[in-house]
């Protein structure tokens, strides 16, 4: 029987982000590419909801407790088990693209595949959400050696690189960098950045650099699945040429778009509301390209501005703004989609037909926004301010309408 060592529990960023992933059920382990991994989890071969399930919350709760593989497995087999999975059995394309194929899940190689590929990523996008909470403190990233005894020529050629926690070579190279990959980074102070870099390399020895090499043009890479043609830097086995937790900020809301426009107006906001809670969204505002972020659902602003949906966008940009300027706290901003879904409405007294400033009274807290149509017909809120109820009653009595709160 496999030895069970004592285990610590993850880190929230690294359960945040596993947990956080939606069942996309796949015959190819091409069906789900790229950047779509931060927020699907799929198994290849795992075409039913329940084994996919099965093999979700497995992984999640490995993840949670802190399990090896080697305990996992035996979870893993007596949920295979019940679902009459462990062992091989033939299993069909839903596409129909494909003929019917052998499937073993009982495999110890294609389990340690599923294993190492979900556990390692989740590790990485925490790593990520975590350099960029401390980055003022610790400003750049090392690469560092791989521990596998047989490691690749062109990621030895990675080590020692220096570099900024945003810059774009941590895009595309943040480990792991291909399958069963074994490297790490870790995060450095300027000051420790400053004397590796001086340091004057031994024979055989790391030599630190704060410049990338030239590593030769992309590859172009067709996935046979899909079509989708994608160029994978050398070196990087293609699909893994993303940053999972970079991806996981900036891909969230890729598909919510229509699911919040079509949903019921409770929903959408309960939906978002769960959107806003998620570690992965609160690191928007340190991104530096311009992201936008759902803030909430009014239909009746979509009706009064002509817009095209009744979703509400901020920017990540925006968020950064006020948090510096305006010394916000990001978790004020969780409050925005209750503060859109249920505000009253005011036209702007300028005679702006563009925009209209929304009040919301939140516990003891009053909520003061401005959204506006933009000239492609998208709501976005331009303004969070709070106030205090001396100053919207003022306000009110400006616009001449009555006060609608109850004190």
């Amino acid at each position: 029987m496999a030895r069970i060592q004592k285990t610590f529990a993850a880190p929230l960023e690294v359960t945040s982000y596993f947990e956080g992933k939606t069942l996309r059920p796949a015959f190819s382990w091409q069906d789900v590419w790229g950047e779509e991994h931060a927020y699907a989890f799929t198994v290849a071969k795992a075409t039913e909801a329940e084994l996919l399930t099965g093999f979700r919350d497995s992984i999640a709760e490995a993840i949670r407790s802190g399990k090896g593989f080697d305990t996992w497995k035996l979870d893993i087999e007596a949920e295979l088990t019940r679902q009459g999975w462990w062992g091989p059995r033939m299993v069909a394309d839903p596409a129909g693209d494909q003929p019917d194929r052998m499937v073993d899940f009982s495999s110890t190689r294609r389990l340690k595949t599923i294993f190492w590929s979900n556990m390692n990523s989740a590790r990485a996008a925490g790593q990520w959400e975590r350099a960029q909470r401390s980055k003022r403190a610790l400003p750049y990233i090392l690469y560092v050696r791989t521990s596998s005894a047989d490691p690749r020529a062109e990621h030895l050629g990675w080590v020692g690189i220096i570099l900024p926690v945003d810059h774009p070579f941590w895009r595309t190279h943040w480990p792991p960098n291909g399958w069963g990959c074994k490297c790490q980074v870790r995060q450095i102070s300027a000051r420790e950045a400053a004397a590796l870099l001086g340091r004057e390399p031994t024979e055989g020895g790391i030599v630190y650099r704060d410049s990338l090499p030239d590593f030769g043009p992309d590859i172009e890479h067709r996935n046979r699945r899909t079509g989708e043609v994608t160029m994978v830097p050398p070196g990087i086995d293609p699909g893994w040429q993303t940053n999972p937790g970079l991806a996981r900020a900036s891909t969230l809301i890729q598909n919510l778009e229509a699911k919040l426009a079509a949903a019921p107006a409770a929903d959408a906001t309960a939906m978002l509301t769960g959107l806003w809670s998620d570690p992965y969204l609160q690191l928007a505002p340190r991104l530096e390209p311009k992201v936008w972020l759902p803030a909430g659902v009014s239909r009746e602003l979509a009706e009064q501005l002509g817009a095209k949906s009744p979703v509400v966008s901020i920017t990540g940009e925006a968020i950064a703004d006020r948090i510096e300027r305006h010394k916000m706290s990001i978790d004020d901003f969780t409050a925005l989609p209750k503060i859109i879904a249920g505000s009253e409405i005011a036209a702007d007294r300028k005679g702006n037909e563009h925009g209209r400033t929304l009040y919301r009274k939140i516990g003891k807290i009053f909520w003061r926004a401005f959204v506006s149509v933009s000239s492609n017909g998208y709501l976005r809120l331009n303004s969070l301010h709070q106030k205090n109820a001396k100053e919207v009653k003022a306000e009110f009595k400006r616009i001449g309408r009555d006060w609608p709160f109850h004190d």
